[in-house]
């Protein structure tokens, strides 16, 4: 099985927005199948919560649906080289790369991505007025932004977070860093670690 198809009570209750005692009150009650692990973990089917969120007219949300994550990369050449690999972490994730603001604004509306990683610094574009448009609009507003820049000051870091950046790599990129802010935003995909090489 894959790591989304069984759920711990946590996990269960954070993508129906309620608490965990709200989910084990649930399985206690008969309302909810599940199974308890031999250390007395209690594990809830993927496809047994799918069930009772629509039994019960509950919606479900986005992350928690099944389907590749996109990713949106835009980035001058240089950096791009170094990200080509991302989509080898997770069969789970979609990336595609763009050095190009115009294709890459094509790609906002065709692609749809759930997260734009863009980079900062670029002087062919406005990284930050980008982030900023995109939060703003009404059909792009559902978009996780996060950012490059090579220079992460105070002042920097400032401006990205009230353009809209959840969160802001260094330039040239952890990768590290970047496969555990992916995990985090994208908590119900299969992670490959050995893609880390």
């Amino acid at each position: 099985m894959s790591p989304r198809s069984v759920l711990s009570t946590w996990q269960a209750g954070r993508y129906c927005q309620v608490s965990p005692y709200t989910i084990r009150h649930w399985i206690n009650a008969g309302r909810l199948p599940a199974y308890t692990t031999p250390g007395g973990h209690r594990r809830i089917r993927r496809q047994d919560l799918d069930a009772f969120l629509l039994a019960n007219h509950m919606p479900l949300p986005e992350d928690f649906q099944s389907g590749r994550r996109r990713v949106l990369v835009l980035a001058e050449k240089k950096l791009l080289k170094g990200l080509r690999e991302i989509e080898l972490w997770s069969e789970d994730l979609q990336v595609t790369l763009t050095a190009s603001a115009f294709e890459g604004g094509l790609l906002i509306t065709s692609f749809d991505p759930h997260l734009l990683l863009v980079d900062l610094d670029a002087r062919t574009w406005d990284g930050l007025s980008i982030c900023r448009r995109l939060r703003e609009g009404p059909d792009t507003s559902h978009v996780k932004l996060a950012g490059m820049t090579k220079n992460p000051s105070v002042e920097v870091l400032e401006e990205a977070q009230s353009s809209g950046v959840q969160h802001c790599f260094t330039a040239p990129l952890d990768r590290q860093e970047l496969f555990r802010f992916l995990r985090r935003e994208f908590p119900n995909c299969r992670w490959n670690r050995s893609g880390l090489r």
